[in-house]
């Protein structure tokens, strides 16, 4: 039977790691070797500069002059004309809507597009229906509602669509995929995937049955796909029929999963198997790029960068296919090993025992990625905003962090899940059915830290809870912003005064109820009407499921008949635009992804509310994971932003989607253990020290390829001093009187006569090929050199001064005149002097650069003992996280007698609650 060597396995991955980083300290030991595989790289990859766009100049006629276009605005629409299709990675409440509208109008009036497609999210689509006539008041649109693009009525909404020149059909995420396209094109599509798995398959280790089983997984998949496109009915219009030239989608994010092919399909992190409407859009926009090249796609997302790597090299796909393929980089792999990075941990398994995973963790050369990303899109970050949006001030300057402490039962609970995790360690063999898995405990953690009452209903209400902490905030919001007015239009005030408020929550939502027997959300609302609210103030949006009755809830927040809405990050996380007198938003739970918190907070942080400053809250519970996901997302997030703005000095980037072993979380969300705080510290210091450590490197290069080219200067310029001084050793005057000039044999000591001369036989050599035209002055030898085109047709004619190591090149103007061909000629001669001046000022600071840089080369990194030291205390603390310590019974509050852990029923995750389970635990749950 094979059994892990866990200690054995752990050395060999530090040797491995040994290793990797000898070898590559070794690349940069050799300044030739550097040299050389500097330029091979940096010709490669990193030769791109992004162009710059300015839509200063845009009128845009037929726009609405009510609304006022932002820079920012101006320079994305311009974009999309000037260079078609465009990523508008623009943040949360940048006016994407109004963008997209100009930009299909812009282009429909210049002739570039015929028909426009635009696809939104469901609950977006009477708000983009609506700004686009706001925006454009005589526009034909039309708009695919759950009335006309029912079942019963699709074949005529596709007629209609076909058969009236539209500017812009407005459809959703959801239909869209009911638009067919020509079953041939998308056959071709198909058996080119096909073949690419099967040359995969050829080309696959025969050792590698794990790796070989999924891509065949895919493959069939695949090949299902191509057996039921020969049974689809063709009885609706393709989008061809219809007309579409182009192709508009909002919150691209949904269309992040398209699948690939890869050999590498073990590692986690990895996620080969695409979604149907990632592909769906694949092959629509390659399919409409056949028929209206470089303008097939426009894509617009707040939040481009959500989880994954794969999600990068998706886009890539999409927009930039010809750069991955002239860089060699358009196989997942190739473009994998190029800019991620993986690392090798022991991970605690469902069955309880332990292996080693591979999982990539982070982005590298990301100057080069994000270069590549930013060739086709347009990134405006929160930041930028600022300078030209109006947006209210946020108070405190931050998101505000509220902490509850932990009550004795919560401790005890932690205790309890402390047993759960060893019962997972001691168990043996694969997971059964019913059985407890580390997801479970990390899930039951979480909901434990919103309430206990989530994991056990029975339990007291714990009046010091983060739950109950939220409620009083919110209260006390309510209170002191009763009497605030808000305008309905400017100068006309709604009639009923009073702030909103959001609360997010995406744990205990009212889908768990039934399972959990207890809800958040319900909490919230029982205990908001206890304390005054009128139970009509209070919404969940669970409950509003269509457009029209989302639009009607949000009108209702905005005129205040509404206060409080309740809502998780899928409900409520994007087009929700109900900001007019949004005061509060609060996070009751930590969501997994810093592009959740993006979504979220994009609905308060934005043009349009009319408060002053906002309150942003988050809730956490001491010694839960609460306060570490904080740092964790907030951490992130600044990397992310730092590559997105183009800090160069950024070239590794935590995988916003890796997450650190299972069991490292759970056994944290048991134990309360702070030292998940100094960890989460410890690996930002490292990062920062990390960039620093890069950057000498590079700094080192730096100066290594400046000494090189500084010894190459200096010779270059004694050299050629050398050579002027002889120059000038040789020199005739031929200033003034002592004019001479000979030419063929003859001389000459006027100028205009020896400039005619010139011409002359320069016309005679243009007739004769044998004719010579050669001179001397100034004690210097010329001649005049012709250059014809295939035509034999004289292009061009100079005329060379042969001096002592070197040869003067004197061009002969379009329309030479003989005074002018020889004041061309002396002025050659005289420029001697200036010449040497300028070589012995690059001498001198040539040798002055030699001697600044000299000293620096070989200097070691000044911070590499902080590093060292930071690295030996982080891999202590995960050493000492994983060892699984007996916890001292002292720092453990005893369990409350009433404290019934023991009969907890475990509950799996279920499809209400918020989690990101690793690829193994997936599959156990």
């Amino acid at each position: 039977m094979r059994q892990l060597n866990a200690e054995d396995t752990e050395a060999a991955k530090e040797k491995l790691g040994k290793i990797k980083t000898a070898f590559q300290n070794w690349i940069w030991t050799d300044a030739e070797r550097a040299e050389r595989l500097s330029r091979i790289y940096n010709d490669t990859m990193n030769n791109m500069v992004p162009r710059h766009f300015d839509g200063s100049h845009l009128s845009l006629p037929g726009a609405s002059t009510v609304i006022k276009f932002y820079p920012h605005q101006k320079r994305v629409i311009w974009r999309v004309i000037a260079a078609g299709s465009t990523y508008i990675a623009h943040a949360v409440g940048a006016g994407k809507t109004f963008s997209m509208a100009a930009a299909i109008m812009e282009q429909k009036r210049l002739g570039l597009i015929t028909k426009a497609m635009m696809v939104v999210p469901g609950h977006c689509l009477a708000q983009a229906s609506r700004e686009f006539l706001l925006l454009y008041p005589t526009a034909k649109i039309l708009v695919a509602d759950e009335v006309n693009f029912a079942k019963p009525k699709r074949q005529r909404f596709m007629a209609r669509a076909a058969t009236a020149d539209w500017d812009c059909i407005i459809i959703t995420h959801s239909a869209f995929r009911f638009i067919p396209i020509p079953a041939a094109f998308e056959r071709r599509m198909i058996e080119d995937q096909i073949a690419a798995f099967e040359s995969m398959l050829e080309e696959l280790d025969g050792d590698d049955r794990i790796s070989r089983k999924q891509i065949e997984r895919q493959k069939e998949g695949y090949e299902t796909k191509l057996e039921n496109l020969g049974t689809r009915k063709d009885d609706l219009l393709t989008i061809s029929e219809m007309g579409i030239d182009q192709i508009i989608v909002d919150e691209a994010q949904e269309f992040r999963k398209l699948a690939f092919a890869t050999n590498q399909s073990t590692l986690k992190g990895v996620d080969p198997n695409g979604s149907q409407r990632a592909w769906d859009l694949f092959v629509k926009s390659r399919f409409i790029e056949s028929i209206n090249q470089g303008r097939s796609l426009v894509m617009a997302s707040g939040t481009p960068i959500t989880n994954t790597m794969g999600e990068l090299y998706t886009l890539q796909r999409f927009f930039a296919s010809d750069i991955l393929l002239r860089t060699g980089l358009h196989h997942f792999d190739a473009w994998a090993s190029n800019f991620g990075d993986a690392r090798t941990e022991l991970e605690l398994q469902p069955s309880g025992t332990y292996k080693p995973v591979t999982r990539f963790s982070e982005f590298v050369n990301v100057p080069e990625l994000i270069d590549i990303f930013r060739s086709f899109a347009d990134i405006v970050l929160k930041g930028d905003l600022r300078d030209n949006l109006r947006l209210p001030r946020i108070a405190t300057g931050k998101r505000q962090v509220i902490t509850a402490a932990p009550s004795k039962m919560f401790k005890a609970y932690q205790r309890h899940l402390d047993g759960r995790i060893k019962a997972i360690e001691s168990r043996h063999g694969r997971p059964k059915k019913g059985d407890d898995i580390l997801l479970s405990v990390i899930t039951d953690g979480r909901h434990a830290a919103v309430d206990l009452r989530l994991v056990a209903a029975h339990l007291p209400d714990d009046p010091d809870s983060k739950l109950n902490a939220l409620i009083e905030n919110a209260w006390r919001i309510y209170q002191e912003n009763a009497a605030n007015v808000y305008e309905m239009a400017p100068g006309v005030s709604y009639e009923v005064t009073g702030a909103g408020q959001m609360i997010f929550s995406d744990l205990g939502t009212l889908g768990v109820e039934a399972k959990r027997g207890f809800s958040a959300y319900r909490w919230i609302k029982t205990q908001l009407v206890a304390r005054g609210v009128p139970a009509s103030e209070i919404a969940f949006m669970q409950d509003f499921k269509k457009t029209s009755e989302k639009q009607r809830l949000f009108a209702a927040f905005n005129a205040g008949k509404i206060r409080f809405l309740i809502g998780s990050t899928q409900t409520m996380g994007t087009g929700v635009n109900a900001q007019k007198r949004l005061k509060a938003l609060h996070h009751l739970d930590v969501p997994w992804l810093p592009s959740d918190i993006e979504q979220r907070e994009g609905r308060i942080e934005r043009q349009g509310n009319q408060n002053e400053e906002i309150e942003i809250y988050a809730y956490a519970t001491l010694t839960s994971m609460d306060a570490t996901m904080w740092q964790n997302n907030e951490r992130k997030q600044r990397f992310i932003e730092a590559s997105l703005s183009g800090d160069r000095s950024v070239r590794r980037l935590e995988d916003a989607g890796s997450q650190s072993n299972q069991f490292a979380m759970a056994k944290a969300i048991a134990s309360g253990d702070q030292r998940l705080m100094q960890k989460a510290g410890l690996e930002a210091e490292i990062a920062r020290l990390v960039r620093l450590h890069d950057a000498h490197i590079d700094n080192q290069i730096a100066v290594r390829r400046t000494i090189t080219d500084a010894r190459e200067t200096i010779a270059f310029n004694q050299q050629r001093i050398g050579e002027i001084t002889q120059d000038l050793a040789v020199r005739q005057d031929t200033r003034g009187e002592n004019f001479a000039m000979r030419l063929n044999g003859k001389n000459f000591t006027e100028r205009k006569a020896a400039g005619s001369a010139i011409l002359k036989a320069v016309m005679e050599a243009a007739w004769d090929d044998a004719a010579k035209v050669n001179g001397e002055i100034g004690g210097f030898p010329f001649s005049v050199r012709l250059t014809r085109d295939r035509k034999a047709a004289i292009m061009a004619s100079h005329i060379v001064i042969q001096r002592s190591h070197h040869r003067d090149n004197v061009e002969m103007p379009d329309d030479p005149t003989a005074l002018g061909v020889i004041a061309r000629l002396e002025s050659a001669l005289s420029r001697f002097e200036a010449q040497r001046e300028e070589c012995e000022k690059r001498l001198a600071d040539a040798t002055r650069r030699l001697a600044d840089y000299e000293p620096r080369l070989g200097q070691p990194f000044d911070l590499a003992g902080e590093l060292d030291a930071k690295r030996d205390e982080l891999k202590a603390i995960d050493q000492a996280l994983a060892s699984k310590p007996e916890e001292d019974a002292a720092s453990i509050a005893p369990a409350p007698e009433d404290a019934d852990f023991g009969q907890f029923i475990l509950l799996p995750p279920s499809d209400d609650d918020d989690v990101e389970p690793a690829d193994e635990m997936a599959e156990a749950a």
